[in-house]
């Protein structure tokens, strides 16, 4: 009996000292790993360069993160015990660190598809913004513990951010079928995190979820600008005054600068270099842009993406469009919206 008291006595000494480290250095405690899990997001940001074999663990953080907030979704105010509690610390914990690790890890992918300035850098924006932020762990496991429209809408934009990515990569599709089906997926994991699956079965909440699905992809629609056509991006762009269309085989090439008097020929080309890590099959529109307004857009040039980079080039003809000195654009988009990369030139007098 004497001891067990002693036994009950030292846990309860144990248990105060616990409880007042925890008081007094609990803050110092995640501060100091918030600055870690910054570091570890910087690590991860430059191994993941061109790293596109890991796109399979990604998934399965993924798939981890929705249990994980399914699991906050349901559970988050069950239980008050002890164990419970510990459970759903570590829950949040992980949760934490695979959102932390998915979004560093999509960053390169999308700053190298993102034409600066340009209207598509506010989503690369975002996604940098939101990976900061999911860093700092109390603030951000607040926030995810006590809203559930925000612990929702980070799960979407993260998942929907990551299928853009590997939908053509793993499926070979367009990118703006990509846009879609990222969408779609993003929406239907999300349903049991919004929903009870009791609710899904109620014909009103059935007639809300179509209205709502279908107002998502109308937005995804009318922001195709705004999104990078991650995997492709502009490699290179080249201009020309003579090229063969058959070999592509150019002249003499120029970089930003091109002098007026290498224009007489009456031709400008843009040979325009795109890389792509898979195969895919593509629509490029290439556009030259020039005192405010467009000059020229291309037809839409149906190619076959290929790994290690693919060209496509268009014409400017001089006879009909004159270039006095004064600097100018050309833009690489696809077919459906996405700007691909661009590149200003000047013509020097």
């Amino acid at each position: 009996m004497v001891a067990r008291e002693r036994l009950l006595a030292l846990k309860t000494r144990i248990t105060e000292r616990l409880t007042l480290l925890h008081q007094r250095y609990a803050r110092l405690f995640w501060t100091l790993h918030s600055i870690w899990a910054l570091f570890t997001g910087v690590v991860v940001l430059v191994l993941a360069h061109n790293r596109y074999g890991y796109i399979r663990w990604v998934v399965l953080f993924l798939a981890l993160t929705w249990a994980s907030t399914l699991f906050f979704s349901r559970f988050s105010q069950a239980s008050s015990a002890p164990g419970f509690r510990f459970a759903q610390g570590f829950v949040s914990y992980l949760t934490r660190i695979m959102y932390q690790e998915t979004l560093f890890f999509l960053l390169p992918f999308y700053f190298y598809s993102t034409s600066f300035p340009s209207w598509n850098a506010l989503y690369v924006l975002l996604l940098a913004g939101l990976a900061v932020f999911s860093c700092f762990d109390i603030p951000f496991d607040r926030a995810l513990r006590t809203s559930r429209t925000f612990a929702l809408g980070f799960f979407v934009i993260v998942t929907f951010s990551a299928l853009i990515f590997f939908f053509p990569l793993l499926a070979r599709v367009r990118t703006h079928h990509g846009l879609y089906l990222a969408a779609l997926l993003a929406f239907l994991a999300a349903l049991p995190l919004a929903l009870r699956f009791s609710e899904l079965r109620e014909g009103r909440k059935l007639g809300a979820i179509l209205l709502i699905l279908v107002l998502m992809l109308g937005l995804v629609r009318l922001a195709r600008p705004l999104i990078p056509p991650v995997p492709l991006r502009l490699a290179k762009l080249r201009f020309t005054t003579q090229l063969d269309p058959r070999t592509l085989r150019a002249g003499q090439e120029f970089e930003r600068e091109i002098p007026a008097a290498e224009l007489a020929s009456g031709k400008l080309y843009a040979v325009a270099t795109v890389f792509s890590p898979v195969p895919l099959p593509t629509s490029l529109v290439v556009r030259w842009l020039g005192d405010g307004r467009t000059l020229r857009s291309s037809r839409a040039v149906e190619v076959m993406a290929h790994a290690r980079g693919f060209r496509v080039w268009d014409v400017l003809n001089l006879q009909r469009l004159k270039l006095g000195p004064g600097h100018y654009r050309v833009e690489v988009w696809t077919a459906e919206g996405q700007l691909v990369g661009k590149v200003r030139f000047q013509v020097l007098p």
